[in-house]
This record gives C-alpha cells, structure tokens and sequence, in this order.
C-alpha cells in the first residue's frame, strides 16, 4: 500500500480503514506470471510499498516465501502485529535501492497502491535487477476517486476537493498524476526499456482521466479486477481519512473539523440522503498493469 513516510500516517487506522484487494486478484497475476510458462517460479514474492501488509498476506499461499518493503517504521511495526501465522519477512527498503535482494532472486513483485510515491524511472531499473528473466511486475491500485452509481452528481464533487489546488488538491504527494492517469507513465517507461508482454487494465472503462490513451492504449474491464469496495457514507469517510491530503490537512490544521467529514456531508447533501450508513453503489478507479522484464535479460 502507499505510505510514504510521514508522521501523520497513523498506521493502525490505516490498517483498519483501508480497502482490500479482491482476492481473485493474486490469482489474475499468477495466470499472467505463467500465461507463456506454465513452470514459472513462485519461489519468492516481494510486495513493495507493502504498508501494513494488506497484499502481502494475500500471496502467503502461493508464494514459498514472501517479503513485503516500506520505508515507514509504523506501518511494518503494524504489518508485524497484524501477520499472524503468516511468515512474511518485513524489510525497512525504498523501493530503489532493494540492495538486501540479489540480482535475479524474485519471482513476482506486486505494488498495492504504492507506485506514485516513487522514482519511476528508479524504480523501474531496480525491479528489472531483482526480478528473474522470468519473473513479473505487477503494479496495481486504486485512486480514491470513483464513480456514484445512483448519485452521479456526487462525481464531480470529490474531484473537486480532492483535486482543485484551493482545496486538498496542493496537499498530496507529487506523484498523484501517476495513480489518477491510471499509472501510463510506468506504462510508457516500460515499453521505453524493452520490458515485454506489457498489459495494462483499467476500471471502469472511462473514467481514468486521459483515457483512452491512443498511444499507450489500456484494457478497459468490464468489471473490477482490483478491488471490491462496498461503501456506505460512513465508511467512504472513514477511508478518506487515511489518505494523506486529509492527513497532512489535519497534521496542518488540528482546530477544525475534519476535511472527509466536511466531504461526506456535502454528498450526502448532494444525494437527498439523510442515513450516514445506507449502502453505495461506487465503481473505484482502478489499474492493474503487469509486465515481463526484457527478452534481453533472458
């Protein structure tokens, strides 16, 4: 998951309140993994930007080993407690520089929400050093934003607190372009570096902003591939507030009144809806774009 490494994250929230991936998921990724070698290694599976663990306690069954990286001490101190029986190996790395990984050892790396807090390009080289001439990529998340079925005036309302520069738009990392485009600019530095079997698929079908790109042109799903996120406004506020706009907007203004609630009183405003826990019909924006490292590393 994306963290970064800010001290406003509060990692047990995080770790209660955020989505979870579906879990045909890993599944999706396997297939791709052995689509062209049906004996393609699950020896080692390394979950980057891992955050609490969400996704890395995913591939425990299908993996011999799993390690999961992150930069924030909290949130690995977090994932630690929530494992379980899992024997996942946690490790404090950026994601480019996993220098504790040898040349050629992993199988599978997966980004769970976490691909737009990083050096692209960096990151990019470093996966191709660790993955083996076999190995995937697989990067993948959601951006926050969606679309409301049944109260489809509500769209433009969060677009514009989460994105207008007056509102919480200034606040988020510089890398939110790269989650909203529907991660295109990992698409476009992949075919730039020869990675091969490149798919990238996006949900729904028209709602990732600048697409469809004819240059870098995705899948469009007909259905979620990533995740299945049931909502009722209560949650949507819960969840919004763990995203680090709302965070940094509270770290910089602990006197007032909590952006996400201010946010989800004016949709429901917007609804006519007057209980905080009825349930939404929301379809999340959200990429899955998978890859093989270059035929030259073969």
């Amino acid at each position: 998951m994306a963290t970064g490494n800010h001290p406003q994250y509060k990692a047990t929230a995080y770790q209660a309140k955020r989505p979870r991936y579906k879990s045909s998921l890993v599944g999706i990724i396997l297939a791709y993994h052995q689509h062209n070698n049906p004996a393609a290694a699950t020896e080692l599976g390394l979950d980057v930007a891992t955050g609490t663990g969400i996704f890395a306690r995913q591939l425990v069954p299908h993996f011999t080993k799993v390690v999961g990286t992150d930069i924030s001490k909290s949130m690995l101190q977090t994932a630690r407690e929530a494992a379980g029986d899992n024997p996942i190996e946690y490790v404090e790395a950026p994601s480019e520089n996993l220098m504790f990984l040898n040349d050629r050892s992993v199988d599978v790396i997966t980004v769970a929400t976490g691909a737009h807090w990083f050096n692209p390009d960096e990151f990019v080289r470093e996966a191709r050093r660790v993955l083996k001439p076999s190995g995937t990529l697989a990067i993948f998340g959601y951006s926050g934003l969606a679309h409301f079925v049944d109260h489809p005036q509500c769209d433009d309302i969060v677009r514009h607190e989460f994105l207008d520069p007056n509102k919480l738009g200034k606040l988020w990392s510089q890398g939110l372009d790269i989650v909203i485009d529907g991660y295109r600019r990992y698409h476009e530095i992949l075919l730039q570096n020869k990675w091969v079997g490149i798919k990238r698929t996006i949900y729904p079908g028209t709602a990732i902003r600048g697409e469809p790109s004819s240059e870098y042109p995705p899948i469009r799903a007909q259905e979620p591939v990533v995740m299945n996120f049931e909502v009722t406004w209560r949650i949507l506020e819960d969840f919004w507030k763990t995203t680090s706009a709302v965070s940094r907007y509270v770290d910089m203004f602990p006197d007032r009144e909590n952006p996400a609630t201010v946010l989800v009183r004016e949709l429901m405003a917007a609804a006519g809806a007057s209980d905080i826990n009825e349930m939404l019909r929301v379809q999340w924006e959200e990429t899955l774009l998978m890859c093989h490292p270059p035929r030259s590393d073969m």
